[in-house]
């Protein structure tokens, strides 16, 4: 295989790479910080942005004062 033929194969692999995790992070739910600054930003919202370590522990909150939505 020549090195021209070798880049759209490097291209098509990177790109399903980048899918592939992009629907993993969707999945375990790694991306919820980066729907909320998007959420965030777009509604113009009047508090302040928390941080990604502020978010997590409320979410943390949040699922401990709701375990309904839980397996365990």
């Amino acid at each position: 295989m020549s090195g021209a033929a070798q880049i759209p194969m490097l291209a098509r692999v990177g790109s399903w790479w980048r899918g592939a995790l992009r629907f993993g992070n969707g999945v375990l739910g790694a991306d919820k910080y980066e729907h909320y600054v998007q959420y965030h930003r777009a509604s113009g919202c009047g508090t302040p942005l928390m941080t990604e370590r502020e978010f997590w522990r409320d979410y943390q909150d949040w699922q401990e004062a709701h375990p309904e939505g839980r397996c365990c």
